[in-house]
């Protein structure tokens, strides 16, 4: 595939075109802010110099729109609209009605992927979307995980009952879709390619560091061995395959999208 170009769509939104797909970077956040350097607990202050990230750590709360083969596919919802209405409020500056999605692939569980499933009220949101999610993540949480820290994704899973997909790691997904494991950030947390675009979920939470320092964590990751593996493991696919990176948490400046892998051919 080749990157044709980069459109930067109202003030938020950036849409790459490859010969057969399209995806669109949707900001989850109305207003920039930083992480603080303490979300990486083993950031040493020599290298927090060296990085030059004193300020703190750039990054986003992002989701993806893919338009292939006359459909529309979100990865990932954000926060529900009671904590942001980000992702709403980028699908209607780009014209695009909810009920216009057709599927909606999960990388996991946490509430600021999977909260906009639902609104406010506990309506579902993509009415006429099939939700894809893996079974090791599904079952991680609905039903391995304590029940005073499962309530948001039991509710959301149950009420999503007759649109839920759950997929083992040979299927492949509509629209040419391969989901590949990436566990450790939570039981089942998955990658998903499309051609030469790679969608690594919350795989990385500081560009300016774990690019770099794969073995650095942020305490968002479950598992800290698993994280690491899965990290370096997909990085490596990444840059020995050449592909463009798209992560919910890289960096808002660069519309959460890594390109120094990406070689146009």
């Amino acid at each position: 595939s080749i990157l044709l170009k980069i459109i930067k769509k109202m003030y938020v939104s950036t849409r790459c075109v490859f010969p057969n797909f399209a995806v669109t970077w949707l900001s989850g956040m109305n207003s920039a802010k930083n992480s603080p350097t303490t979300l990486f607990p083993k950031l040493t202050p020599e290298l927090i110099k060296e990085l030059g990230i004193e300020n703190g750590v750039e990054g986003s709360m992002s989701a993806f729109l893919l338009e292939a083969e006359g459909k529309k596919a979100l990865f990932d919802t954000g926060l529900n609209e009671q904590a942001s209405t980000g992702i709403p409020d980028r699908l209607k500056e780009l014209k695009v009605s909810k009920d216009e999605i057709d599927y909606v692939f999960i990388t996991h569980f946490h509430g600021d992927h999977i909260g906009g499933l639902l609104d406010a009220k506990d309506n579902i949101v993509f009415k006429n979307a099939k939700v894809y999610v893996s079974k090791q993540e599904y079952d991680g949480w609905i039903n391995k995980t304590p029940s005073d820290k499962n309530g948001l994704q039991v509710k959301t899973m149950k009420i999503l009952e007759k649109q839920l997909v759950q997929f083992d790691f040979n299927d492949t997904l509509p629209l040419g879709i391969k989901p590949i494991q990436a566990f450790g950030h939570t039981p089942g947390h998955t990658v998903y390619q499309k051609g030469d675009l790679l969608i690594i979920g919350d795989l990385i939470h500081g560009q300016a560091i774990q690019f770099k320092h794969p073995e650095i964590c942020a305490t968002y990751d479950q598992d800290v061995d698993k994280s690491i593996e899965a990290r370096k493991k997909i990085l490596k696919y990444a840059e020995d395959n050449k592909l463009l990176v798209a992560g919910m948490h890289l960096q808002y400046s660069n519309s959460s999208m890594y390109r120094e892998f990406y070689k146009t051919k």
